[in-house]
């Protein structure tokens, strides 16, 4: 039945978005400081249409019963290229602050080494996944790894959208105050506190089912 899969395709199509976004990232890189702004735009809309239906293919898996083992592994897959990907390129860009960056920041948009952290996270508990799953135990994420995905995405969505100027094209530029150094670099913080509190918290609980196996 072509209906069950309908999440798979969405899961799928959400790849091509990141890819996309990746595309105009880079160019946002390497293009003329005129377009640098506009390739931006482009990148924005392309990451937040992928991240916004992060939730979409999963629920539809569960509500109608659509669930299937390519969407398990591939689903979290793609949300792990389009986070990852994404602070690739935005790491990528810091070396000139003219990019991404504006007076008044704490630091740079995005360090390298909140990348490694961020990637070492994600491997440790993929990897944490595979073992407890393999003793036939589920390992579902839970509150504090959606939290850190949202963390994380917000503060993309800021970084690209803001420079982009994706307020003033959708007539809010009040918007724009998110990108204020305090609320920004503050989201920024609250995302690396996510990813080291989820990442202990996978591990506290992958122990306690693989010790009560």
């Amino acid at each position: 039945m072509i209906m069950k899969q309908v999440p798979n395709l969405i899961t799928l199509a959400r790849l091509i978005l990141s890819v996309l976004a990746f595309v105009y990232m880079s160019e946002a890189i390497s293009s003329e400081p005129a377009f640098r702004s506009l390739n931006a735009f482009f990148a924005f809309w392309f990451f937040f249409i992928a991240a916004i239906t992060d939730w979409l293919d999963g629920f539809l898996a569960r509500r109608y019963g659509w669930v299937s083992a390519f969407g398990r592994i591939a689903d979290p897959v793609v949300d792990k290229v389009l986070i990852l990907g994404s602070m690739a390129y935005l790491s990528a860009s810091h070396p000139s602050l003219s990019y991404y960056g504006r007076e008044g920041d704490w630091h740079v948009v995005m360090p390298v080494w909140a990348v490694v952290l961020c990637l070492g996270r994600e491997f440790l508990v993929t990897a944490l996944r595979g073992i407890v799953e393999s003793e036939g135990k589920k390992f579902p994420a839970d509150v504090f790894g959606k939290a850190k995905m949202f963390s994380q995405a917000l503060y993309i969505g800021i970084a690209l959208g803001t420079f982009g100027g994706i307020p003033e094209a959708l007539g809010m530029p009040f918007l724009d105050n998110l990108r204020n150094p305090t609320f920004f670099f503050s989201v920024f913080w609250l995302m690396i506190s996510l990813t080291a509190l989820s990442g202990v918290n996978y591990c506290l609980r992958g122990a306690q089912l693989l010790k009560s196996s």
